[in-house]
């Protein structure tokens, strides 16, 4: 029997620097890669190519059948062909999935806690062309998905300019960053006007201490009604909290309000002491106490139905473990593994760049001595980038690496489950030595922590 195989519609062929076999979904940027011969026959749905199946080998036979059952192709006519912007295309650059990008260092607000010190304006805000350079960098490495943060991005005059130019690329928006001001009705009706659902990221530091924290009063009020709004006209929403000495004892009620407004996640953390943060000691609450106010609340969670998903800065994840990019706890990778382990695996697919178009493993390294030494997409092709800099040597540190740094961690016994920590806790306290140790990982074996936790969820009959 022979049939005509046509690519559907939402995939595209492509390929990257050392990854050139690739099947992309267009409307939501997942890649899947591909051995070559697989893929080679996966070019031949082109709906030109005559497939004869009874000359299939058994294993060719399956792919086509699994390829069929997951909508990846169909069968079709033999007049049928593959759109344009479906054949295949390589980008000379090395492949990452989506970049989260800050398109301006201006607020709205006046966040006591900001790390990249906004209120202030000290990242600044790319002009136009500078955008301009930057985006078409993202299109032509073949980066399909961005993620609008700031400062605030809807402060920009050109932001929804900017859309428009990011959509005529054919690359998508899944998510914005925002304190909920200017989250007005008139803005969803704009999105939808453009078929656009977003996630929106909220800012949310506590029932009682939000305007506080952000400066401006009526704040908590204005982000709680922001929610509202896309509960009621279906847009997908999370939030991030930051807790200080004032607002710790108010987790339980933030949580079950966002719960009930409709939050689809919520992350729960330390302010840095960096950026403005750095001038407001009284009101930091030291990491044992972090973790301290967040294993009191754990008990409470659990009690109230676990309302949410939740992550707690590196002490407890429920339902969506991903949510907390300080992942590092309790990897429990096996030595025989360290070689080819990387150091941090959450910032592999992404990438961080900066109002200043500085390319970072992730935002967390914004306001660190650090950020100045990682090279700017406006001074250096973002291909030479991702290729040989600073950013792909942390990218590419391996968990040996770490332990060759450093002696002593190679010989502790909670290497296999510390793995070195999060490379930007490493470098906040004004060292450029990515290798160097996280010092909160240690606090967190070695002070006992993670022994207080798992006593604490084996009390509760529970496990992450």
């Amino acid at each position: 029997m022979t049939v005509h195989y046509l690519l559907s519609r939402p995939y595209v062929l492509r390929g990257w620097k050392k990854l050139p076999y690739a099947l992309q979904n267009y409307f939501t940027g997942k890649t899947e890669f591909f051995r070559r011969d697989d893929f080679f026959l996966l070019l031949c749905c082109d709906g030109q190519t005559v497939i004869d199946r009874e000359k299939l080998t058994e294993g060719e036979t399956k792919r086509f059948d699994h390829w069929l059952k997951n909508g990846f192709i169909r069968e079709c006519n033999p007049e049928d062909r593959l759109a344009p912007d479906q054949e295949y295309r390589f980008y000379p650059a090395r492949f990452k999935n989506e970049v989260q990008w800050s398109i301006t260092g201006r607020c709205n607000y006046r966040c006591r806690h900001c790390f990249m010190s906004a209120p202030h304006g000290a990242q600044g805000e790319p002009a136009w062309d500078e955008l301009m350079t930057m985006l078409d960098a993202f299109d032509r490495c073949g980066i399909r998905t961005v993620q609008l943060t700031g400062g605030e991005p809807m402060v920009r005059k050109d932001f929804w300019q900017l859309v428009d130019a990011i959509r005529a690329r054919k690359i998508s928006i899944n998510a914005l960053y925002s304190n909920g001001l200017l989250v007005t009705d008139e803005f969803l009706d704009r999105l939808e006007k453009r078929g656009m659902r977003p996630s929106i990221q909220f800012s949310f530091d506590g029932v009682g201490h939000h305007d506080w924290m952000r400066g401006v009063p009526g704040a908590e009020k204005i982000v709680l009604d922001a929610m509202r709004r896309c509960r009621e006209r279906g847009f997908s929403f999370t939030a991030s909290m930051v807790i200080c000495r004032e607002s710790a004892g108010c987790i339980r009620e933030s949580v079950n309000l966002l719960a009930s407004l409709g939050c689809q996640g919520l992350k729960i953390g330390n302010a840095s002491p960096q950026g403005e943060w750095a001038n407001e000691s009284e009101h930091y609450l030291t990491q044992e106490e972090t973790w301290q106010a967040f294993l009191d609340y754990v008990p409470q969670y659990l009690a109230d139905g676990k309302p949410m998903p939740i992550g707690l800065e590196g002490i407890f994840n429920c339902d969506q473990p991903a949510m907390n990019p300080r992942s590092y706890c309790e990897k429990n990778i096996k030595e025989e593994s360290f070689p080819k382990a990387l150091l941090c695996g959450h910032v592999r697919n992404g990438m961080y760049v900066s109002p200043q178009g500085r390319v970072l493993p992730c935002m967390s390294m914004v306001g660190c001595p650090i950020e100045q030494q990682f090279p700017s997409m406006l001074e250096t092709p973002l291909e030479e980038i991702l290729d040989d800099s600073l950013y792909m040597d942390i990218i590419n540190a391996r968990i040996s690496d770490f332990m060759t740094h450093n002696p002593e961690c190679a010989s502790c016994e909670y290497r296999c489950a510390c793995c070195g920590g999060c490379r930007a806790i490493a470098v906040r306290d004004g060292s450029t030595d990515y290798l160097k140790p996280d010092p909160t990982a240690c606090a967190y074996f070695k002070g006992g922590w993670k022994a207080k936790k798992d006593a604490l969820l084996e009390s509760l009959g529970v496990s992450e």
